[in-house]
């Protein structure tokens, strides 16, 4: 049967323990890797950085190998991208074994930092507890080098936050989060991808006390300030989607990939 897992040992264990709890237990499992795209949208290149056993391996490969894409443009011509790939698969028990589905799928920032050194943590926002997570925007030259960094939203994630102690405790994690930002470096444009300099990165940085941990469960607060422009893109370039983008973590807003192939919910 298409997509049944037969001899994945980690997740004979994993069920194992899942059915004393339940006995329609679903697994899942991120998978993260690196995609390349031609300018016909067709994949060209693919890896996965992920552990997996040769039998799913071959699952998403053959899988990964017949996505389509739409072109990614620049100055108004198709050329090569690649992105970092984010995957979430999902097991579900059938008579047969396991079904392997997709379950999300994401892709982020193609290029590596080489060095990301963590800002420093605001010594008031410490002694009082605060934390909060830091979208940054940066823009990288074709060296890598970090050319201005902006601040574009805070967000206290579990909590609910008042307007004057969010916009207080913003400015302390964004300025702290900015000034590490401009020291950073990223890889080089790529120039046989025909990658050009001046791109633009989304990184989010988190700040985390021991107390400040999220719910188990339940229904919770959720405090954000406003999101800002980014100064040098236009307007039609501001939109971007940062769900679930991890600490550290690179969204490239200059090639930003969009499927054609149906994927979400697909089994393999």
């Amino acid at each position: 049967m298409k997509g049944i897992w037969g001899i994945a040992l980690w997740l004979l264990a994993a069920l194992a323990q899942a059915q004393t709890q339940t006995q329609t237990a679903e697994l899942r499992m991120p998978v993260n890797g690196e995609i390349g795209i031609d300018p016909a949208g067709a994949v060209f290149d693919y890896r996965i950085d992920s552990e997996l056993t040769p039998e799913v391996k071959a699952l998403v490969e053959r899988s990964v190998r017949q996505w389509k894409f739409e072109p990614v443009l620049r100055d108004g011509k198709a050329t090569h991208a690649k992105a970092r790939l984010h995957l979430t698969l999902i097991a579900r028990k059938v008579a047969e074994g396991f079904q392997l589905q997709v379950e999300n799928v994401r892709f982020s920032g193609y290029r590596d930092a080489l060095s990301m050194k963590p800002p420093r943590y605001p010594k008031q926002a410490a002694i009082n507890g605060v934390g909060g997570d830091v979208l940054v925007a940066v823009r990288v030259d074709a060296a890598g080098k970090v050319i201005d960094a902006v601040a574009v939203q805070t967000s206290w994630p579990y909590k609910k936050v008042a307007a004057k102690a969010a916009e207080k405790w913003g400015a302390l994690l964004e300025t702290a989060s900015v000034e590490a930002a401009r020291g950073w470096t990223f890889e080089p444009v790529d120039a046989a991808l025909h990658e050009q300099g001046d791109t633009t990165l989304i990184v989010p940085i988190s700040y985390r006390m021991n107390l400040d941990r999220p719910p188990r469960e339940g229904w919770h607060y959720e405090s954000a300030g406003p999101a800002r422009p980014i100064p040098w893109l236009a307007p039609s370039r501001q939109a971007f989607d940062a769900t679930g983008l991890m600490n550290g973590e690179v969204l490239a807003l200059d090639y930003s990939l969009k499927l054609k192939t149906p994927v979400v919910g697909t089994v393999l």
